[in-house]
């Protein structure tokens, strides 16, 4: 096995509290159910997407919209 440099977004709940880790769960998911799917972690109370994953990012930008947290 061998490390790869990288660099990550993490993206944190603005409140810590109740639930916070069900809604990472449900943005995670909610990325992976895109058209082109985004694979991300939870770490340290965060969501984290690692940058190489991100190389097209016109093409993640115009899919946001199909964005689903709800379910």
């Amino acid at each position: 096995m061998e490390r790869l440099a990288s660099h990550g977004l993490a993206i944190r709940p603005a409140r810590k509290g109740r639930g916070e880790g069900t809604a990472l769960e449900k943005l995670a998911a909610a990325l992976r159910a895109l058209p082109v799917p985004v694979i991300a972690r939870i770490e340290e109370g965060a969501l984290v997407m690692d940058l190489r994953c991100l190389e097209d990012e016109a093409g993640f930008i115009r899919q946001l919209a199909e964005l689903n947290v709800s379910s």
